[in-house]
């Protein structure tokens, strides 16, 4: 049977947290160490989604994708977890979670680890940019459009977008529409 060697470093996660089968010498952590943060726990699930976005087994529109649903993940993430959190800070709770940290200490910890987790992501991107340039895959700016590409851009939105379109009137004798969340809203004066 392998066992971990003792100058092996353990891995990030739960798995430093449970001994291996037979090796009684180990104790079982007790109290909070039991514990590991359910946010952070999510957070590195997400750092996983993103990690698909540099396996170069898959096609590179295929990379973009889970580079898209890693910024997704995240921004959902702070939406609902994070919000939850700052609601909790906000009305002074200062109950520890289960495994131990507050909810002050909690979104520390989950801002530390973002930082890593967007470094990641901005690498990725300028990685992934290169590598659609060079599949003819290219990302332009309205100041990188010729006159013919604008004129083409404006007839297609006029003629398959804009009749889809539902207008609001925002004034002040209207009440201000419904947005949905992360739904598509296009202001036009």
């Amino acid at each position: 049977m392998a066992t971990r060697a003792a100058s092996a470093k353990p891995k990030p996660g739960r798995d430093d947290a449970v001994p291996e089968a037979g090796n009684a010498n180990v104790a079982m952590p007790k109290g909070p160490d039991r514990f590991y943060n359910r946010e952070l726990s999510w957070l590195q699930f997400n750092s996983r989604v993103l990690d698909e976005a540099e396996n170069p087994n898959h096609p590179v529109l295929e990379r973009l994708r889970f580079l898209s649903i890693s910024a997704s993940n995240l921004d959902e993430f702070y939406m609902v977890r994070v919000a939850g959190l700052q609601g909790l800070i906000g009305a002074d709770v200062t109950k520890v979670s289960d495994d131990g940290l507050t909810p002050e200490q909690q979104v520390q910890k989950i801002n530390a680890f973002v930082d890593g987790l967007v470094a990641k992501k901005q690498k990725h991107w300028a990685t992934l940019r290169s590598e659609m340039k060079a599949a003819g895959i290219v990302l332009a700016g309205a100041n990188d459009l010729t006159k013919d590409e604008h004129a083409w851009l404006e007839s297609h939105f006029l003629e398959r977008m804009f009749p889809v379109l539902t207008p609001l009137n925002v004034d002040p004798v209207h009440p201000f529409p419904f947005i949905q969340n992360r739904g598509l809203t296009l202001c036009m004066e």
